[in-house]
């Protein structure tokens, strides 16, 4: 399972979708790729793959928005406003 975002009734699980709250400069990428099996000449930021390549927290602060864990599960997120 991958990272998501919860905002109310929206669930951002992609970087572009989440780009729709921070903006596509919003987005604070890891400095190492955490896909270990991506295929030759595919760019792990690639904005329709899933939110493991972004730095979320620093994402969302960049917009004055925090998040926390939802549930037990550590990839499950909820924006706190």
């Amino acid at each position: 399972m991958c990272n998501s975002v919860v905002d109310g009734g929206t669930i951002y699980e992609t970087p572009r979708e989440l780009a729709a709250l921070v903006g596509v400069d919003g987005l604070v990428w890891r400095d190492k790729s955490p896909f270990v099996n991506l295929p030759v000449g595919k760019d792990w930021h690639d904005l329709d793959l899933c939110l493991c390549g972004i730095d979320i927290s620093a994402s969302l602060a960049r917009v004055g928005l925090r998040c926390e864990r939802m549930t037990a599960d550590p990839m499950e997120l909820k924006i706190v406003r």
